[in-house]
């Protein structure tokens, strides 16, 4: 680390910025602590370089860096804390891992025993394969995109992934990436890197990590490329074992010969079942003096940051400090995963002050955390979900949290209700299926191989009550609730996006390959199957019997429910991002450019559009609960348009609103600054337009 240089911000977001770590191709990476305080939580706050962030080529690579930040999560990926893609120079924070890099490592230690390797080499499969079944390549992974601790491997820098749902986005003639770490096909273009060059390049670390060196070295980046594109690797001092089998496999030249994720994760289990990685002394010399390094720094958090990635719990507390009392819940079915607790019902202090709530704010809570997923209302009671895998119970009426559950990772697919129980899908591969009783809360978990990045439940009736749609990776599945038996499974050609629509015994759901799915929920077996070329990743919205799929054409495409015929297709003049709402007889959609518009959902004709938002991406939409006014946030505040003309009738003027549920008499917002806030239309910071 070296000091702030006098060119350098000192603030990002809400982020006070420490020091520099380093820098990249991209750009370069600071050290920051969370401002305003509560967690104090430290990020690595990463800032475009303005050249980059002025190229209409490579700017789009950083949204999808934080899009694939996003939806990777789980063990092994830092998560994202917070970013701002429209800034002049975009900037992204992801939470610090108090490790050196494996490079740093290695440079500062000597090669690893192989022992060493394969246990990291093992949680490091174990990552890439999460990331592959989510249908997410890396494409730049080398030893300084591993973090190393002692007791996992964390990959960062995602500024070169290929999402498959966007392959428009990084897909360029251009062969970018370290060449000494680069799979031949990579070497000749990076459009041609996905899951095969990810397996070359995690190969080409472990034999790094094992010899010092990797599989290609030369004088300058045309020499190792040339070399990368021509020659064989280099594995000199890697000795005969399990280790080098594993490696030379991953190695080979042809793409088709490499053994995949899973194999490898595979193969690496059979070679090792070790828990704890057996560093040498001289890594574990290393580790100090770079804890040192950061004590200097941040003084005695370094040492409850180390504690804390070491998987010392602080989440056994309850969230005012005192120790929360959890008991097992009679009937616990182990042999389905579950994992069922009632943390005792605890008030919840705010750790910090609380502003005081401005007029029409019925109150204000911070959690302190960062909040995407929109909140959900259970009786007297809101739901929410934050960033790290925290679920909240907060009271409804008085805005009092009532308690807390940790959840143990990111939620993927928000907030779905399924009769007296919230369920939400988790980053890693967990089902949580939360009953709320007056006696608080009753845990379930279900577990799932790759990230749960989809729920869907159906409350119709004649539907089954207890039958959960699960979407993990590129499979879907179904779920019993009560019993937790696993039902039919089915592979689909992508990975689902958006959320899925489940009712009337059917599930239909959307993919990044642009298929659009029908299936019965009984027996999984398909209804019907559409192809749209350009289907985004909003996810699917049902009116009555109409499907509507928003493209990432700047079309939204409507379909017939129970036969897939294709009804309407209708331009909005962008790309669409978030799920269409419906409104009487109208669906309403919103595109990245800012532009709402409103279409009738039996033709498609247009009733309305407005550019109000002056061209900022929206966030989060919905309509009133009494269908007056459509609900449109952006990073400024809430707006409210009209139902049937779309005319301005009012916002509030707050920042960093994430996620809206309308509830009586206006709305609960949640923030990325960590606020909750239950909203009132009379007055205070709602103005409304005369």
């Amino acid at each position: 680390m070296e000091t702030l240089r006098r060119e350098d911000p000192r603030q990002l977001g809400r982020f006070r910025l420490l020091s520099r770590i380093g820098a990249g191709g991209f750009g370069e990476v600071f050290l920051g602590r969370e401002e305003p305080g509560g967690r104090e939580r430290f990020a690595a706050v990463k800032l475009i370089r303005t050249d980059i962030a002025e190229s209409e080529r490579l700017r789009p690579r950083f949204h999808s860096e934080i899009e694939a930040v996003d939806r990777a999560g789980g063990e092994g990926i830092p998560e994202l804390l917070g970013a701002d893609p429209d800034a002049r120079r975009p900037w992204l924070a992801t939470r610090y891992i108090p490790g050196p890099s494996l490079q740093q490592l290695v440079d500062g230690s000597g090669p690893l025993p192989e022992d060493t390797v394969l246990v990291l080499g093992r949680r490091l499969a174990g990552t890439l394969a999460g990331l592959h079944g989510s249908r997410l390549y890396h494409r730049d992974l080398k030893p300084s995109n591993v973090l190393v601790t002692a007791t996992r491997p964390w990959i960062i820098d995602f500024s070169l992934v290929r999402l498959a749902a966007k392959p428009c986005v990084t897909v360029t003639a251009d062969a970018m990436g370290s060449f000494q770490y680069a799979a031949p096909e990579q070497a000749s273009g990076l459009g041609r890197a996905q899951g095969p060059a990810d397996v070359f390049a995690f190969a080409a670390t472990l034999l790094f990590a094992a010899t010092g060196h990797p599989p290609y070295n030369g004088h300058n980046q045309f020499d190792i490329r040339l070399r990368a594109l021509t020659e064989p690797p280099d594995i000199t001092g890697l000795e005969a074992g399990p280790l080098r089998e594993i490696v030379t496999a991953c190695l080979r030249f042809t793409d088709t010969e490499r053994p995949t994720m899973d194999d490898v994760r595979a193969a690496l289990a059979r070679a090792t079942d070790a828990d704890r990685i057996p560093y040498p002394p001289a890594a574990l010399s290393v580790f100090r003096r770079h804890l040192d390094a950061l004590r200097s720094l941040i003084g005695p958090c370094a040492d409850r940051l180390a504690r804390e990635e070491a998987g010392e719990r602080e989440s056994g507390r309850a969230p005012d400090g005192t120790r929360e009392r959890v008991r097992s819940r009679p009937g616990s079915r182990a042999d389905h995963g579950l994992a069922p607790t009632v943390p005792a019902p605890a008030t919840v202090p705010a750790t910090a002050p609380v502003p005081a709530p401005a007029a029409g704010e019925r109150w204000v809570w911070h959690c302190h955390d960062w909040l995407r997923v929109p909140p959900w209302l259970m009786g007297d009671m809101v739901l929410i979900a934050t960033a790290g895998g925290v679920l909240y119970g907060v009271e409804y009426r008085s805005g009092r949290p009532l308690w807390r559950l940790d959840l143990g990772a990111p939620v993927r697919g928000g907030l779905v209700p399924a009769r007296d129980a919230v369920v939400l899908g988790a980053a890693d591969g967990a089902v949580h299926h939360v009953r709320l009783a007056a006696a608080g809360p009753a845990h379930a978990r279900h577990r799932y191989t790759a990230a749960v990045h989809a729920v869907g439940w159906s409350g119709a009736l004649g539907d089954d009550p207890d039958r959960l749609f699960v979407a993990e990776g590129t499979r879907v599945h179904a779920l019993d609730l009560r019993s937790g038996d696993r039902g039919w499974a089915v592979e689909n050609a992508g990975a689902v996006t958006g959320r899925p629509v489940v009712a009337v015994g059917r599930a239909v759901y959307c993919t990044d390959r642009g298929q659009v799915v029908c299936r019965r929920m009984d027996d999984g077996s398909r209804l019907w199957s559409v192809h749209l070329s350009a289907a985004g990743p909003a996810g699917v919205t049902a009116l009555d019997e109409v499907v509507v799929v928003p493209g990432a054409d700047g079309r939204v495409y409507a379909l017939h429910r129970v036969t897939g015929e294709h009804l309407w297709t209708a331009p909005v003049g962008g790309t669409v991002h978030l799920a269409a709402v419906g409104c009487g007889g109208a669906v309403v959609v919103v595109t990245t450019e800012g532009s709402v518009t409103a279409l009738d959902a039996g033709g498609g004709r247009p009733l309305w559009t407005t550019s109000v938002l002056g061209g900022a991406a929206p966030c989060a939409l919905d309509v009133l609960v009494d269908g007056s006014a459509v609900c449109v946030a952006d990073q400024g505040g809430i707006r409210l348009l009209g139902a049937h003309d779309g005319r301005p009738l009012g916002r509030w003027e707050l920042p960093y609103v994430s996620g809206l549920r309308p509830v009586e008499d206006g709305l609960i917002a949640v923030g990325l600054d960590g606020a909750v806030r239950r909203l009132s239309l009379a007055g205070g910071r709602y103005r409304a337009v005369n």
